[in-house]
């Protein structure tokens, strides 16, 4: 009986370590929560204190020591915090490398715009182009950057979390402490994701992909995050992605862009083809035409700048790329947070300049080209 007892006594503590290995956050408890917020006299809530949010060193919901933009978007030169164990990505930092998906900065800073990226009420910013509600607004979201600013980061009026639920921190419950392997190169598992918040791309929830280590810090065309994408768009309904893939979360917000596209068809039906309605997403690169040469000049490898999704996610990041497989996505041409160009975009598509001899991101077409290669 005390072998027995001993011996599921091991197990269980055995499984307990395994879930705190693989874990989604590692190192003290300390670094993330404060039981009082006080120590040594001081107040331990002061993550981001100094951010637009203006959070200040208060008690914070969950016993945490930062709102989701402090602890997050903490100002400084550095793109990754490291605190103790942990290594936080920034959203909001000065440094001159962005993580994948961009960097608020963009719209508060000197020469910045509200049309750099997403202008969630964290910014304490303006907005001032005359756009209150998501443009493409199919589903009603009820998601205001104007009027009465609730556009926020998680949760029914956010990206992340679980967006039937109304509060940040109420959305991603959990979220931060789930064993997320399934996400993660050499143990994906598109059949174990989506099924939470934790367990989702980025906390997207339901959304599938492949994550990137260091949320693409270091970067080329075999270290990159493995978007999931459809051969055929799949009708999003807020708060459902469409199809479990990245262009069906934006569809939640901008509906109206990820619909019908071509004359004639409906987004079950590509088949009519050109000329278009709208720029595809969710749609397979063709290897015919103009298309057929993707990324040449670069010997066809994955481009960072014009990136492709998958119809089902890979256990590496993969240099190469599939024609007749592969497939066109929202971020192919559009930043997440925020660029450093006009309308989210990856390169400078308000430029007066068309392309240059040798073209750069400052080109209107550059990152065009890298699809529409024969138009060159």
């Amino acid at each position: 009986m005390k072998k027995s007892l001993i011996l599921i006594l091991s197990i269980i503590f055995s499984i307990v370590l395994y879930g705190q290995v693989k874990a989604k956050v590692t190192g003290l408890c300390s670094n993330c929560h404060t039981m009082h917020n006080s120590q040594g006299g001081a107040d331990m809530a002061d993550y981001g204190s100094a951010n637009p949010e203006a959070p200040g060193t208060g008690p914070k919901e969950s016993l945490t020591r930062g709102t989701c933009f402090g602890c997050h978007g903490q100002v400084g030169a550095l793109n990754i915090k490291p605190i103790e164990s942990s290594d936080i990505p920034q959203v909001y930092h000065t440094n001159t490398t962005d993580l994948a998906a961009g960097n608020f900065y963009h719209i508060t800073k000197v020469g910045g715009s509200d049309t750099f990226g997403h202008n969630v009420k964290q910014l304490a910013n303006v907005e001032n182009t005359g756009l209150s509600t998501p443009p493409g607004d199919e589903n009603t979201t009820g998601i205001d950057a104007a009027g009465t600013p609730n556009f926020t980061c998680a949760g029914a009026y956010g990206c992340h979390g679980d967006r039937s639920v109304t509060g940040d921190w109420a959305a991603m419950k959990g979220a931060h402490h789930t064993d997320d392997g399934v996400l993660k190169f050499g143990s994906i598992s598109e059949a174990g994701q989506g099924g939470s918040v934790g367990l989702s791309y980025r906390f997207l929830y339901k959304v599938k992909g492949g994550e990137d280590s260091d949320w693409q810090a270091t970067s080329g065309a075999a270290d990159h995050n493995e978007y999931k994408g459809a051969s055929d768009g799949v009708e999003a309904t807020y708060p459902d992605p469409g199809g479990n893939t990245i262009s069906g979360l934006c569809a939640e917000c901008h509906g109206n862009f990820h619909g019908p596209r071509a004359v004639g068809s409906d987004i079950t039906n590509t088949a009519t083809g050109s000329p278009w309605l709208r720029h595809p997403s969710d749609i397979v690169l063709p290897n015919s035409g103009e298309y057929s040469e993707y990324n040449t000049p670069n010997t066809g490898s994955y481009s960072l700048t014009a990136p492709l999704a998958r119809q089902a996610i890979p256990d590496s990041a993969l240099s190469g790329i599939s024609l007749n497989s592969d497939v066109i996505m929202c971020l192919s041409c559009h930043g997440a947070h925020a660029t450093n160009y006009y309308k989210l975009m990856r390169w400078d598509y308000a430029s007066d300049t068309l392309l240059s001899p040798t073209p750069v991101p400052t080109d209107a077409l550059y990152g065009c080209i890298i699809c529409h290669t024969s138009k060159n």
